[in-house]
């Protein structure tokens, strides 16, 4: 297809009409405005005709499905600017507004608790990046910690930002010991307390029955 030069064509007049008016335009933004099909723009050759003359260039790009995968033009002659990459400071998806959601109502909980309270697979809370990606952009922040039955700390999150709570220091051996003896102490105490129970039951039975 031959291109027309962009002075002599009413539709590339239109083009850079429309950027004159408006910057960090997507091609179907461009085309929407400057009732140019978008094949003609992109297939046909316009815009890569109008980059090629230096009268417009890539300014921005747009964020389709968590991608950075939408150019956006305006008018100028300078360099593109470069897609930026995905990371965890610009990372973005409808799980991580619904961990926050999560948390804005619940409070400070555990990716477990998040999981659970959210809908969210356990999987995609734990491996997903999801809850780094939030703490970094500020959205969420580590609360504080808690200590599971086995003696690991694992973080508490809270909505919004924060500074993070340092982490406990681990147990040493000695007070996983003490911990071991005193649940199991606790157990036993707990029998015993069951058995008591039952031989006042059956105490009461036998009372009532003579």
């Amino acid at each position: 297809m031959k291109i027309p030069e962009p002075v002599s064509s009413p539709a590339m007049q239109r083009i850079l009409g429309v950027l004159e008016k408006k910057s960090n335009m997507s091609i179907s933004d461009i085309s929407a405005e400057a009732f140019v099909g978008v094949s003609t723009l992109a297939c046909g050759g316009y815009i890569a005709a109008l980059k090629k003359r230096q009268l417009i260039y890539v300014s921005g790009w747009r964020k389709v499905r968590c991608r950075f995968s939408t150019p956006l033009y305006s008018l100028g002659g300078v360099d593109d600017v470069i897609r930026p990459r995905i990371d965890e400071s610009n990372r973005d998806a409808p799980g991580m507004h619904r961990i926050v959601a999560t948390l804005d109502r619940y409070g400070q909980l555990s990716y477990r608790e998040i999981a659970r309270f959210s809908g969210l697979s356990l999987n995609t809370v734990k491996t997903s990046g999801f809850l780094d990606a939030l703490i970094t952009q500020g959205r969420i922040h580590i609360g504080g910690w808690r200590r599971s039955s086995h003696g690991p700390m694992s973080p508490i999150y809270a909505s919004g930002p924060g500074p993070a709570a340092p982490k406990p220091e681990s147990l040493t051996r000695a007070q996983k010991d003490s911990r071991h003896r005193l649940r199991l102490k606790i157990a036993a105490q707990g029998t015993g307390l069951s058995s008591q129970i039952a031989s006042l039951s059956s105490s009461i039975k036998s009372a009532l029955l003579e």
